[in-house]
Formats: structure tokens, sequence, C-alpha cells
């Protein structure tokens, strides 16, 4: 519920405060941005929190609770500027000399955050699935041993051919491709003709009977072992959704009326993915 508190003057109509469905951005340690859709407003929340290497987005919160006033670390606005900015407006050192603020409302209430993470090696393999065991932790299923978990390996079984170049016949799934037919799809299998060399010690590209299928598919070819090659890094998505509600919102205002929420305002859902090869602590 919105109320609006009228001042003496009367001279000013509060606008229509419509920051639904836009993008939340971000910069420096740590200020969150909305602007209009007309861009001449914006909300901005000015929390102190560490954000060096973007570590507040990358970490867990459930229902952390930031106390925001006009006296404390941590501060909301709303502003309404007489231009057009862009949000590179609030990321630089000095701020441009134009546009200049025409209103400003100060915040006060308590926001809550609450930030979910996940992770994906973009393998287009499930990770319910990559839970091998079925025990719903996906976490100690490690099919080849090097440390990842198979939800975050790029290269499940180990053998140097990514999981995704393992989807043989192109249709976006790699667990139906068994080129051994053992049983085993050859994105699991460390041996994916079942020739008793290991693919990882034969070549993905050369065809050394000219039969033209490639030596790791390959069981029926003179002997033509290589020396396995050096894993490529491991890289896969770090996810985040954050949502920020506060539970009571007061803006004030030295020259227009009172906007307030005692019913609770949601300033939005912020999402957004790095890329990182460390293995995460849970």
């Amino acid at each position: 519920m919105l109320a609006v508190m009228a001042c003496d003057d009367g001279d000013f109509n509060v606008p229509s405060f419509d920051f639904d469905n836009v993008a939340i951005n971000n910069c420096g340690d740590l200020v969150m941005t909305k602007i209009s859709s007309s861009s001449t407003e914006s909300l901005i929340l000015k929390l102190d929190v560490d954000n060096t290497d973007d570590i507040f987005f990358k970490t867990p919160l459930t229902n952390a609770v930031y106390n925001i006033s006009s006296t404390s670390e941590h501060n909301f606005y709303y502003r309404i500027f007489n231009g057009t900015i862009g949000t590179d407006y609030f990321c630089q050192e000095i701020p441009p000399v134009e546009p200049t603020v025409s209103e400003q409302w100060i915040g006060s209430g308590e926001l809550v955050i609450n930030n979910t993470i996940s992770y994906d090696d973009n393998d287009n393999v499930d990770a319910e699935i990559e839970d091998r065991n079925g025990d719903r932790d996906p976490t100690n299923d490690d099919t080849d041993g090097d440390g990842y978990p198979d939800y975050i390996d790029t290269d499940d079984d180990g053998d140097n051919i990514t999981t995704l170049s393992e989807d043989l016949d192109g249709d976006g799934d790699p667990t139906n491709d068994d080129t051994d037919l053992d049983g085993i799809p050859n994105y699991l299998d460390d041996d994916d003709d079942n020739d008793g060399i290991l693919s990882i010690n034969e070549s993905k590209t050369a065809d050394v009977d000219v039969d033209t299928i490639v030596d790791y598919l390959d069981d029926d070819h003179p002997e033509n072992s290589i020396e396995a090659g050096t894993p490529a890094t491991n890289n896969f998505s770090y996810n985040y959704t954050m949502l920020l509600e506060f539970t009571t919102l007061n803006l004030t205002s030295d020259s227009s009326e009172a906007i307030n929420y005692p019913d609770g305002y949601t300033f939005g859902t912020k999402t957004g993915s790095f890329t990182t090869s460390e293995i995460p602590v849970e």
C-alpha cells in the first residue's frame, strides 16, 4: 500500500513512482540503482558492505536485515532530475554538472535481502541427473575424481573431451550417446570405444586406419596411443538471484509530500552470473 502525505504548500504532485520491471544496476562498493522509463527519476540504494570482486553478490544470504536511514551507513534515495540520465551517471567519481537533482526524498525503513546461489557447467546435463548416487547431494558425485563434482565439471569422465563434445548425434543430449554400447554414455566413459586404450590416450582427430572413424571412437585400428594432454581449466557458471524487499519504507523531502509504504516495498530482483574455476565451499 502506498500512502502519500501532503505538504503545506501543496504545489508539487508526487510522480507515479513506477519502477516495476526496471533493471537494477550496480557499481562501486556498493551502489544499486533503478532508472525510470522516462530516464528522469531514479532510486538509489547505498549499502556499506564489502563488494570486492563482487563478493556481496557471490555470498548466499537468508533474510539479511539492513536498517536504512539518513544517519546510518545504509542509505536510500528517490531523486527526480531536470533532464535524462543513464546508468553510467552513478558510476562516475565526479558526477556530471547536468542534469541536476530537482527533487529528492530520503528513505528510512528495514531492508531484507535474500540471495540464492546456483551453479551450472553448461554441459546440457541436468544437475539432477548428475546426482549419480541419487542422495540429492550433487556435491559428492565426481566421476573422474578430479575434485570437481559432475554438476560443475565440464569434462565429467576426465578424458579431455568436454561433455558437450560427447553429444555425438548433436541432439543436445549427451546422455544418449554410447559408442561401445556398454551402458555407459560416452561423457561418463573413459574408454569410449572399449578397445582397452583410454580415450585420453587416443587421438580426437586422427583416423590412423583411414576408415572414417576417429581413433578414440574406433575399436579396431593399429596401435596409435598418444600422451595425454593437459586438461583444460574447468570453468563453470556461478549464478545469483538477489531479492531486495523493504518491510517498511518511508520517504521524506524538505519540499514535497512524504511517500510511505507501511506494508513494505519491493526494490526488485537482481540476477547475474560469473565464470569461475573455484570449487564452491558448501
